[in-house]
């Protein structure tokens, strides 16, 4: 049986018809009778042709109040999401390999019952996606891997993730008071509380982060908005893991304070 997909492409102050992941994921040769792809506008002024995308096949939503990831992440699974589906997660620069959607179906016929696909992901030279993570401290891996893996103390981003309806229906799976920062690292500590295993698919995609092109200042604005996520992520874990990500957010704000000679990562977000 084919594996079908609903890929979700989130899209912000631009065309989805020239977004790099809606681009080359209309690029893969794979059967539109087993793709749906819905374009999730979260612009405030949405510059789609929501005819034409909709002539072509694509499902579009416009929400210009600037949803969170995790609320629209949330209402797809609820509203959008079929029993037997795979769910993937797209940002809008993400650039998928031609043979992707094909690698994802016949790694999910090898895997049944697995419930998460993870691609290789490499931005500014570093492989970034998966990565070993312990309390807030991810490492790169220095090489891609692919294959079954235990699902503990694996972090990933969202864009590239494949994931079984089977998992996500029927449960409140993304935490709505963390709006972008840290949705993927709740979802994959959640993840790992409940699947004891995952598959690294034999793909690499290529991926912008911009944390590490941005401007000191804006860099330190943005870490603190991942430091308050770390903070409500770990709300409800054990007092150690609590403490343990508290000690190590410190740590690594005074290592960007040395590093960037910027006092600013040392504040804490108002």
């Amino acid at each position: 049986m084919s594996t079908r997909f609903l890929a979700l492409i989130v899209v912000y102050g631009t065309e989805p018809v020239r977004t790099s992941s809606l681009q080359t994921l209309l690029a893969n040769k794979f059967d539109r009778n087993c793709l749906r792809i819905l374009v999730w506008d979260n612009s405030p002024h949405p510059k789609a042709n929501a005819e034409e995308l909709q002539r072509v096949g694509l499902l579009y939503r416009s929400t210009p109040e600037n949803l969170g990831l995790s609320t629209i992440y949330n209402r797809v699974i609820a509203e959008n999401l079929c029993t037997g589906e795979h769910l993937l997660l797209l940002d809008q620069d993400t650039v998928l390999p031609a043979g992707f959607l094909a690698t994802a179906e016949r790694t999910i016929g090898q895997h049944p019952d697995i419930d998460l696909f993870l691609p290789m992901i490499q931005a500014n030279g570093n492989w970034v996606s998966p990565l070993d993570y312990c309390l807030g401290w991810g490492r790169y891996w220095t090489a891609p891997r692919h294959g079954r893996m235990k699902s503990a103390r694996v972090c990933a981003i969202n864009s590239g993730m494949v994931i079984s309806a089977r998992y996500l229906q029927g449960r409140q799976v993304y935490d709505e008071q963390l709006r972008f920062y840290g949705t993927d690292t709740q979802f994959m500590l959640d993840y790992a509380d409940h699947r004891d295993e995952l598959v690294v698919l034999d793909v690499q995609l290529a991926h912008d982060l911009s944390f590490f092109s941005d401007t000191v200042e804006q860099r330190a604005r943005k870490f603190a908005v991942m430091r308050a996520a770390y903070r409500q992520i770990y709300s409800r874990r054990p007092l150690a893991q609590r403490l343990g990500v508290a000690s190590i957010m410190i740590a690594i704000s005074f290592l960007y304070a040395w590093r960037y000679r910027s006092h600013s990562f040392l504040k804490r977000e108002t």
